[in-house]
């Protein structure tokens, strides 16, 4: 069969770097608003919000990330079978960038609505099916591991100056009096986002033909359908097969982390909103005279730190393949991200101990606390969300990849639409409860994959070897 790409030698392909940069923008945009957009919302009027209580706040914001990761889904069927994705892929970005535009101009909740189902509709057919198309411009699946964290280092780019400028440009450039400017934030996340849909448009011809038919045909450099009729044959037949017992086994062990996961980012995205609005109450948010923004906390820092962290976890998942006894097994590293997860809540226990239980917003706590509650969550993350997909790609039956592939992204759906009725808890039971019982069932959940390693590796069957080199 001919190769889908011309990728020669150790170099990746151009239009790989064209995607990875289109990402970097779109990245840019979503975390450029993100961060502020709690903030918008429950920020009085007469200082350039909205004026919604927190509780219905905390549901608004956590529709915005929710609906990004399910959109996806349906987009991802639409490539799969109806259109290429570079269209998919530029009418993506046009849609996003249209929707935070409607941010710009917001008035009321409904404005806003609108901005997140707009942007999430046009996340669905932009997010997966890039990186789907990245994937096509590769003909050696060695390469894959490396390339993919390239790409996740160009996001954490985006994500990190995305938030570090408009965190700047909305406290400082564009604030006027006491009015702050959230609303240029928006418009510059709009343009922004569509001027990465036009470069990626403008370098259709470094994609190697591929982005043009539906993910369902392979194609060749020209964006030709290679073996379209003997390539749908063997697919029907092999869809037609059952399950084997080691594929039930793994759909069952994958299944079981995607459930897991909902605790994870359950606990990792209070940070979003929980934390968020701590922060504009309770913290001095000034560290030798520079004032910091929520965002430059929450999503700034975790963008440093996971281009750095990334790299430093990769060199030691190799070292640690390297030993007889192998990598450890993906359920080990689940493990450690759950005992990194209940060390950033002590970090956060400790803080609100100090300021004060319960105290008043005039007892202010340093913001430092929370950049080092952020180096431990990040420590956490790193064990686990990069080697999610990964995980998925290696065990999954692959006809049902894209399916399973959807329950991992499903599960972090459920997670984020979780956290927005949690501020109600927060508001009844106050945020230091949560902080400890969040610490707890981290730790519980840690000992519970910590006991069960060894029954949820034979899920895995005879695959031990492979599992080592999950990193």
């Amino acid at each position: 069969m001919e190769a889908t790409n011309v990728s020669k030698g150790n170099r990746y392909p151009i239009g790989f770097y064209v995607s990875c940069l289109t990402y970097t923008f779109e990245r840019f945009a979503f975390y450029g608003s993100k961060p502020f957009l709690i903030l918008f919302l429950i920020t009085a009027v007469n200082e350039g919000g909205l004026g919604i209580n927190a509780t219905e706040a905390a549901v608004i914001a956590s529709n915005f990330t929710a609906f990004t990761y399910i959109a996806p889904v349906i987009g991802g069927y639409v490539c799969d079978h109806w259109l290429g994705s570079r269209y998919a892929v530029t009418i993506g970005c046009i849609l996003m960038g249209i929707g935070y535009m409607f941010g710009w101009k917001a008035t009321g909740v409904g404005s806003i609505n609108l901005m997140i189902a707009i942007v999430a509709i046009g996340t669905g057919l932009f997010k997966g099916n890039l990186a789907a198309l990245m994937g096509r411009l590769f003909d050696d699946p060695t390469k894959l591991d490396s390339a993919f964290s390239i790409q996740y280092a160009f996001v954490n780019v985006g994500a990190m100056f995305g938030s570090a400028i408009s965190g700047f440009l909305y406290l400082n450039t564009w604030k006027q009096g006491d009015v702050l400017g959230f609303r240029p934030v928006f418009l510059l996340c709009g343009v922004l986002v569509i001027i990465g849909g036009i470069f990626f448009t403008a370098c259709y011809g470094l994609l190697q033909g591929q982005g043009k038919k539906p993910f369902k045909y392979l194609t060749d450099v020209n964006g030709n359908v290679i073996g379209k009729e003997e390539g749908e044959s063997k697919k029907e037949k092999k869809n037609l097969a059952p399950l084997t017992k080691t594929e039930k086994k793994r759909v069952a062990a994958i299944v079981f982390i995607s459930f897991v996961s909902i605790i994870f980012w359950l606990f990792y995205y209070q940070q979003d909103i929980a934390l968020t609005i701590y922060m504009s109450k309770f913290v001095d948010m000034k560290v030798a005279g520079f004032e910091f923004s929520p965002g430059h906390v929450t999503t700034t820092w975790n963008g440093l730190l996971c281009v750095i962290l990334a790299l430093a976890a990769a060199k030691l998942w190799t070292k640690l393949s390297e030993r007889p006894q192998g990598d450890l097994t993906m359920f080990q590293k689940v493990t450690l991200a759950f005992v990194f997860l209940g060390l950033a809540y002590l970090v956060l226990i400790a803080m609100e101990t100090t300021r004060g239980v319960g105290a008043p917003e005039s007892a202010k706590i340093s913001v430092l606390w929370l950049f080092g509650f952020g180096f431990v969550l990040t420590l956490g993350e790193i064990c686990f969300s990069p080697l999610g997909n990964s995980f998925v790609s290696k065990y999954a039956p692959k006809k049902y990849l894209s399916l399973l592939m959807g329950v991992w992204t499903i599960a972090t759906f459920f997670a984020t639409k979780i956290n927005g009725y949690t501020q109600g808890f927060v508001e009844s039971l106050g945020i230091y409860t949560i902080f400890v019982t969040f610490a707890i069932v981290s730790f519980v959940v840690a000992a519970i994959m910590f006991f069960m390693n060894k029954p949820l590796g034979k899920l895995l069957a005879d695959e031990d070897e492979s599992e080592s080199k999950e990193a």
